[in-house]
């Protein structure tokens, strides 16, 4: 009965993991927030202040070395693995999701690179995205008479 049981539970995780596939396939292109079909995606929030846009990620139960935060080219990048830390024989309700995690954020704004932070509190990870201040050029326009339109000077 027990291996059974196993067999199972085997055959719901390949379906659940078939179903976030085929959604992930369905709404993939031109999402702010991406994940990979390999790998589980946390819940992520992505807001904008007047300085800054900040993601919030859900990896609770995570330690500095379980994860990694690069930025390059406009997309955010976490990556890493949460291990569960329990044996455990037979599931009543599994919803925790364990193992290699990623998920992308592309930021549409302009960023300052240098100014790049992160916090990891109580199970939320904040990156906090600068936003780089645009400077306007401003062209002076060369005010000609009626007749004249010769623009090669």
């Amino acid at each position: 009965m027990h291996d059974n049981r196993k067999h199972v539970l085997g055959e719901f995780d390949q379906m659940f993991r078939d179903f976030d596939r085929f959604f992930d396939n369905l709404t993939g292109a031109g999402r702010l927030v991406s994940s990979t079909n390999r790998a589980w995606s946390p819940p992520t929030d992505v807001y904008a202040t007047d300085t800054s846009v900040i993601v919030k990620i859900e990896i609770g139960g995570m330690h500095r070395e379980d994860f990694s935060v690069s930025f390059d080219q406009g997309v955010l990048t976490v990556s890493g693995t949460r291990l569960d830390p329990s044996d455990k024989l037979a599931y009543q309700r599994l919803e925790i999701a364990y193992g290699d995690f990623m998920t992308q954020v592309h930021v549409p704004w302009p960023v300052d690179d240098d100014k790049i932070g992160a916090e990891y509190n109580h199970g939320f990870l904040y990156v906090m995205l600068p936003k780089k201040k645009i400077e306007t050029t401003r062209i002076p326009v060369k005010y000609t008479d009626e007749g004249e339109n010769d623009l090669s000077e």
